[in-house]
């Protein structure tokens, strides 16, 4: 019914719903999407303002000027979003959830599931998990799929083809099918060497 895949769910909620939900439902959208713009701005502005610019100058809590860096810093944050949102392709906020959700999976969740459930995980197996995750998230993303491999074009620069596997499943495998097993089993294995390192 629509080329874009980020009008998919509007365009279903104007064609199944009356009028009057519609509306409803865009308030409650746009009031949820201004609660996470704002707290994500203030996020990235304190980012620039204390863990940035305050590491590189050694800023003490007294410093008067970090608020003043850290507003400059949610405007930079506001005009790099704004810029960004007209550079990107159509389609692209569907598949950026996708990526953003699959990365965090992979890095955090054996991780999160561990210090929850069981008892005792070393800091080196969380480490391990947490960088296996990320990188092979990264690495698959980079090489492997080929919707973000052929687009960013980093593997054919190097390789000469858009992805490094090119038989058939694996361009199209989502890097959360490499990244989250492979997060989990070290976790696995580095608590097990930990374990028996420190008995």
């Amino acid at each position: 019914a629509v080329a874009d895949m980020d009008k998919i769910i509007p365009t279903f909620i104007n064609m199944a719903t009356p009028n009057w939900f519609t509306a409803l439902f865009m308030l409650c959208i746009l009031s949820a999407a201004m609660s996470t713009l704002s707290s994500q701005f203030h996020t990235m502005g304190t980012a620039i303002g204390h863990d940035v610019v305050g590491t590189i100058k050694n800023r003490t809590k007294k410093n008067d000027n970090t608020v003043l860096i850290t507003r400059l810093g949610i405007v930079f944050a506001i005009l790099v979003s704004y810029i960004i949102s007209y550079m990107l392709p159509v389609s692209i906020i569907a598949r950026g959830t996708a990526i953003f959700f699959g990365i965090c999976a992979a890095t955090f969740l054996p991780t999160y599931f561990a210090i929850l459930y069981i008892k005792g995980v070393t800091r080196q197996a969380a480490l391990w998990s947490l960088w296996t995750g990320a990188l092979t998230s990264t690495f698959a993303l980079l090489f492997f799929h080929q919707k973000e491999s052929a687009a960013i074009g980093l593997c054919d620069w190097l390789f000469g083809k858009p992805v490094l596997i090119e038989t058939f499943p694996f361009p199209v495998i989502d890097p959360i099918v490499w990244a989250l097993p492979l997060s989990i089993l070290m976790l696995v294995v580095v608590q097990i060497m930990s374990k028996r390192k420190a008995n």
